[in-house]
C-alpha cells in the first residue's frame, strides 16, 4: 500500500459511511457515524522526536522535510513543543498556555520565541508554535513534533517532553556517536518500551568519526539495546543528518545515499503505512461493519465493505520507497490557474473595455456591432460587468433596433413557422460573429503556441513551470507537441495533478462530515472550484468554437540524446 492508496481506501470507507447515514439508523448508530467521520477526519500520526539537546533532531528533521527553515543549534530550546504539520503556505501559529488566543508569526520569527536566547524560561507562556510547511509528507497527515531536549539545564524541558510521550504514535529517539544513549535517553527509551509504541534509534553525525569508531559505537547499540527493550526489535540507523541536508538542498546525489537518511526514510515509511495504517484502516472497516451490521438496504454496502477489508489485508506486505517522502515540485498547492484561460481572459477585458469605450461616441463601431448582431450571449454579459449604462445603451441601441427591422421583415413574408425560425436563428449573434470570440480565439493560439514552444525547446525548466491547464486548452496543447515523448510527460503531469485535486476534494467532503472544518487546508477548501475550472476551463475565457485551422506551427525540439 502507498500513500495514494491508502487515502483512497480511507475515501472508499468514508464513502460506505456516508451511504450508512442517508438510511434510518437509531441514535445511538448516528453518535456512532459521527465518531467515524471525525477519526476518519482527524486521520493523523504523531511522530515524536526526542533526545538531548544538541543531537541535532530539528537537523534531521530539516533533512527530511527539505528545508532548512527550523531553527537549529547549540542553545537548548524553552519549554515549547514544536509542531511540524502541512500547510500551503510557510508560517507559525503560537498556541498559548491556559487561553484559546493563537498568534501568527513568519517562520524566520520562529527562534524568537522558542529559543532560550529569544524567549528565555519561556517567559511568553507559549505552550505549542506549530509551524506549517508545504511537505509532502506532513499533506499525507503525519505531524512531527519537536520536543525540548532531555537532560538539558532547564529542568521544565524534560518536564514538557515527558508530558506529551502518551499523544506519540512513534518516536525518533536521536542520539549521536559522539556520547551514545546517555542515562536520559536510555530511560526515554524503557518509556517507549513499557507504553508498547515503536521506537527507531537513530545515531546521528556519523561522519564526525571513523569508520572504525562508527562501528564500535554499533556493536555497543547492538548489546545494549536488548537489555533495555527485550524483544522488542528498535531498529538503529546510522546517519548524518547535515549530509542529508546539504545533499537536498544543493542537489547531492551521491552525498545523499552516503548520509543514510533515505534508508532510515525508508523504513519510518513502511511502518508508518504497512502497521500503522493498515492496523487502523482495519479497526475502522470493522467499527463501520458494525454500524451497518443487518441495516435493511444495506447489502451492497455490506460486500463493498467486505472488498475494502480483503484489500487492505492483501496490501498490508507492500514496500514503500522512501522518495514518496519527495514533494513533487511541479505540483505546487499555489500552482497557477490555466495559463491559456488566463491569456484569454485578459485579451477579452482589454476587448471589451476598449468596446465599452469606442461605443459611447464612435458611430462606425456601433455600426459594425449591429452588422454582426452584437455579442454572443457569455461575451454581452462579460460587456455588461465593464462597461456603464450609457455605453449599453448607445452601442446596443443599433443592435436592437437592427433586430427588430428583422423581425418586422420576416412577419410580413408572411413565412411559415419552420422558416420563419430559421431567419430569426440566421439573425442570432455565434462564436463566428462575435468579435469578442474572434480576439479570444487569437488569444488562445498565441498563448498554446508560446507553451508549446517553451517545452519544446526546453521541458526540463518548462515542464515543471507549467501552470494547470485545463482539458480543453491540454487537447489543444498536446496537438501542438511534435514530439510523442514530451507530450506522454505533459499528459502524466496533468494526470497527477487531476490525482492531486481528487485528494484535495475528498479530504474536504470527509473534513466537513466529521465537523473538523478547523483542520481544512487552502487547496482544501479550493479545490472544488479548481476541479471545475480543470474540467472546463475559466468560465472567463469562455468562447465558442472557433472555424477549423491548422494546429499553431512551434519551434522543432532541439536534437537530444536518448533518454527515458
Amino acid at each position: 500500500m502507498d500513500l495514494q492508496q491508502y487515502d483512497r481506501m480511507k475515501s472508499a470507507l468514508a464513502e460506505v459511511l456516508r451511504a450508512a447515514a442517508m438510511r434510518p439508523l437509531p441514535q445511538r448508530d448516528r453518535e456512532m457515524v459521527r465518531d467515524l467521520f471525525a477519526r476518519l477526519a482527524e486521520d493523523r500520526f504523531n511522530l515524536v522526536v526526542v533526545g538531548r539537546f544538541s543531537r541535532g533532531k530539528t537537523s534531521l528533521m530539516n533533512a527530511m522535510l527539505r528545508t532548512d527553515r527550523l531553527p537549529t543549534g547549540i542553545v537548548p530550546v524553552t519549554s515549547v513543543i514544536t509542531a511540524v504539520t502541512y500547510g500551503t503556505e510557510e508560517k507559525v501559529v503560537l498556541f498559548y498556555q491556559h487561553t484559546s488566543l493563537f498568534f501568527e508569526i513568519p517562520i524566520s520569527q520562529l527562534a524568537e520565541h522558542i529559543t532560550e536566547r529569544g524567549n528565555p524560561g519561556n517567559g511568553r507562556r507559549i505552550h505549542t508554535a506549530e509551524v506549517q510547511l508545504p511537505a509532502e509528507l506532513l499533506r499525507r497527515g503525519f505531524h512531527f513534533i519537536d520536543t525540548p531536549g532531555l537532560g538539558s539545564s532547564i529542568v521544565e524541558n524534560t518536564r514538557t517532553t515527558e508530558a506529551f510521550l502518551p499523544q506519540a504514535d512513534a518516536f525518533i529517539l536521536v542520539t549521536s556517536f559522539d556520547s551514545p544513549l546517555t542515562e536520559e535517553e536510555v530511560r526515554i527509551l524503557q518509556t517507549v518500551h513499557a507504553s508498547g509504541r515503536r521506537a527507531f534509534v537513530v545515531v546521528n553525525k556519523q561522519d564526525s568519526v571513523s569508520a572504525e569508531q562508527r562501528q564500535e559505537v554499533l556493536s555497543h547499540l547492538a548489546t545494549q539495546l536488548p537489555a533495555i527493550l527485550g524483544d522488542t526489535p528498535a531498529p538503529v540507523f546510522p546517519l548524518s543528518a547535515a549530509q542529508a541536508l546539504d545533499a537536498r538542498l544543493h542537489g547531492k546525489v551521491p552525498l545523499l545515499t552516503e548520509s543514510g537518511v533515505p534508508a532510515f526514510e525508508a523504513a519510518l515509511l513502511d511502518f508508518l503505512v504497512n502497521e500503522k495504517r493498515h492496523t487502523f484502516l482495519l479497526n475502522m472497516s470493522a467499527r463501520i461493519g458494525a454500524v451497518i451490521g443487518d441495516q435493511l438496504g444495506a447489502r451492497e454496502d455490506r460486500a463493498r465493505l467486505a472488498a475494502l477489508r480483503s484489500a487492505i489485508e492483501a496490501a498490508q506486505s507492500t514496500t514503500v520507497a522512501h522518495d514518496a517522502l519527495a514533494p513533487d515540485a511541479t505540483l505546487s498547492p499555489t500552482l497557477p490557474a490555466c495559463e491559456v484561460c488566463a491569456a484569454i481572459a485578459e485579451a477579452l477585458f482589454d476587448y471589451l473595455a476598449a468596446l465599452q469605450y469606442q461605443l459611447s461616441g464612435d458611430q462606425r463601431v456601433q455600426s459594425a456591432l449591429a452588422a454582426r448582431h452584437g455579442l454572443c450571449g457569455p461575451h454581452t454579459w462579460q460587456f455588461e460587468a465593464v462597461a456603464a449604462p450609457k455605453e449599453i445603451c448607445t452601442g446596443f441601441a443599433g443592435v436592437v433596433e437592427a433586430q427588430a427591422a428583422m423581425l418586422r421583415a420576416t412577419a410580413q413574408r408572411d413565412l411559415p413557422g419552420p422558416l420563419a425560425r430559421e431567419q430569426v436563428e440566421a439573425a442570432l449573434p455565434t462564436a463566428q460573429s462575435c468579435a469578442a470570440c474572434t480576439a479570444g480565439h487569437a488569444a488562445e493560439r498565441r498563448a498554446i503556441a508560446a507553451a508549446a514552444d517553451r517545452l519544446a525547446r526546453d521541458p526540463a525548466t518548462a515542464l515543471p513551470a507549467l501552470s494547470a491547464i485545463c482539458l480543453p486548452h491540454l487537447r489543444l496543447l498536446i496537438g501542438a507537441l511534435h514530439e510523442s515523448r514530451l507530450a506522454r510527460r505533459v499528459l502524466e503531469r496533468q494526470a497527477d495533478l487531476l490525482d492531486r485535486i481528487a485528494e484535495d476534494m475528498r479530504h474536504f467532503a470527509l473534513k466537513r462530515d466529521g465537523s473538523q472544518r478547523h483542520l481544512l487546508t487552502k487547496e482544501e477548501v479550493a479545490a472544488g472550484e479548481r476541479a471545475l475550472r480543470v474540467l472546463v476551463g475559466n468560465p472567463r475565457a469562455h468562447m465558442g468554437p472557433a472555424a477549423p485551422r491548422a494546429a499553431p506551427r512551434v519551434a522543432a525540439p532541439p536534437a537530444r540524446a536518448p533518454g527515458p
